[in-house]
């Protein structure tokens, strides 16, 4: 990109969005939020708090992850790692840090926590190229909204972020990654500023709330409508029929739940690296 690229580059398609994946965000969900974008942990050296941040992101079972930049994979330097758990949200500036260090590097080459990232391809390809990681435990919530669509469509993190929550994608972005500087808008430049820190803890906070809400509200609604249909299966029932069907071999109930579920007949193809780079490409000219 060139410092003449802008704002264009993020194209919400909300209006096309199948209204079944959008989960507006409740009054108690946005509240949390806001309170948790107000302590954000920046960390510049390997203290005290870097390493109370490595045993907190350890003893996760799931962690939100961003690399910024992190587009076009191995081209770019690291500059900024960005880690939400349940509580804390956590920017390491790996530019003032000086680089991923093996306490870091074991976390994001374990099963555990499970890391929910986007467009994994070009983070995997950043991380291994630039600091020899092979990133493991993955879940792609691009991969998730593509499964809830059953479309293949690119779609950049805030602008997957507006689609699934409703939310006004000028209401996501900062005026630095909208703006003309390409080191601002690549998290290069230093310092970082407030709302940079601010734009990189909401997107990791939400990117991880958007991954849960496509799994459990979408892609397994139907597992859980099996589940609590079994839940309530000895509902209604006398205690004595109750009883006749609860020894250790019993399969009462059984019925309510189909093995043989799909989300689809078919499967959804993933767009290629060369589709989502065309993408950003035709983005781009429109800016020209």
């Amino acid at each position: 990109m060139s410092d003449s690229d802008g704002n264009d580059s993020f194209c919400s398609a909300y209006d096309d969005n199948p209204a079944n994946i959008r989960f507006p965000l409740s009054h108690d969900e946005l509240e949390s939020l806001n309170k948790k974008l107000t302590r954000v942990v920046y960390i510049q050296q390997t203290d005290a708090t870097y390493h109370r941040a490595l045993n907190d992101i350890r003893d996760q079972t799931s962690i939100s992850l961003m690399v910024e930049p992190s587009f076009y994979g191995r081209h770019q330097v690291t500059s900024v790692l960005a880690v939400a758990t349940a509580n804390e949200t956590y920017i390491m500036d790996i530019k003032a840090i000086g680089s991923i260090y093996p306490e870091m590097a074991k976390i994001l080459e374990a099963d555990q926590p499970r890391k929910i990232v986007h467009y994994s391809h070009r983070i995997s390809d950043h991380l291994r190229h630039k600091h020899g990681i092979i990133l493991a435990g993955v879940c792609d919530s691009f991969v998730a909204l593509c499964m809830a669509r059953q479309e293949k469509s690119p779609c950049l993190l805030p602008e997957a972020i507006s689609l699934v929550f409703g939310l006004p994608l000028k209401d996501l972005l900062c005026e630095e990654v909208m703006g003309s500087s390409e080191s601002r808008r690549n998290f290069t430049a230093r310092p970082l500023t407030p709302s940079q820190l601010k734009y990189m803890a909401r997107m990791v906070q939400l990117q991880h709330r958007m991954h849960d809400r496509l799994i459990y509200n979408n892609i397994c609604a139907q597992v859980q409508r099996m589940s609590m249909e079994f839940s309530r299966n000895y509902s209604g029932f006398q205690s004595s029929d109750v009883a006749l069907n609860m020894s250790p071999s019993s399969r009462f109930g059984f019925h309510l739940i189909d093995p043989c579920y799909k989300i689809a007949d078919e499967g959804v193809a993933l767009p290629t690296p060369e589709e989502i780079d065309h993408h950003e490409l035709e983005q781009q000219k429109g800016r020209k």
